[in-house]
């Protein structure tokens, strides 16, 4: 899952329970927000304002009508605004990483490296420190691990990646630039799911 601003944050965790419930949305939205008043003002200008030219029927078409035609443009948001949650997700790119990872392969996402081992332990490794090497403090190394951290647990928000990595043992490992086998930090943890 994409590093998410607060904006951001904020509409993902908010549509994440609103997409449950479509058609409510889709009515409200469509036929209360939009239909209702549409209708209203049509039927005032339509009449002129004028009392005798209302009639209670030609009232209830025009609700009726954009009522209906409201479903439409509900179901044009609704698509519109899930489009937007779902490229937040990046369900498909995932998906092809559980399957890189199944195959045996490294996965590169984001700021992670992810590979499964012969136990079948996750791997979990930074792609980039940000430091120079000649520099690299143990703050510095703390401040790349707990990043790694961060990273890993919006991964773990997809459903998909929380089902595959359910039960297995992760080791979160920062490596320097350098070719070094040897992790800075390493430090294992299992996932709870």
């Amino acid at each position: 899952m994409k590093e998410l601003n607060e904006k951001q944050e904020a509409f993902y965790t908010k549509w994440e329970q609103r997409r449950k419930k479509k058609w409510s949305y889709v009515f409200l939205q469509g036929s209360v927000y939009w239909g209702i008043p549409v209708a209203l003002i049509n039927f005032f200008i339509e009449s002129q304002i004028e009392q005798e030219d209302m009639q209670f029927l030609r009232f209830l078409i025009y609700l009726l009508t954009f009522g209906i035609g409201g479903i439409w443009i509900g179901l044009s948001s609704y698509k519109r605004v899930d489009a937007s949650y779902l490229a937040l997700q990046d369900d498909d790119e995932i998906e092809r990483g559980i399957s890189e990872i199944s195959k045996g392969n490294t996965w590169n996402y984001e700021n992670l490296l992810i590979r499964q081992d012969i136990q079948k332990a996750l791997i979990v490794q930074n792609d980039l420190l940000w430091f120079d090497d000649d520099q690299i403090s143990a703050q510095q190394t703390d401040e790349c691990f707990e990043q790694l951290m961060s990273d890993f647990s919006r991964l773990q928000k997809n459903k998909q990646f929380q089902q595959y990595a359910k039960h297995r043992e992760v080791k979160i490992q920062v490596f320097d630039n350098s070719e070094n086998e040897i992790p800075l930090k390493e430090k294992v943890v299992y996932t709870v799911c």
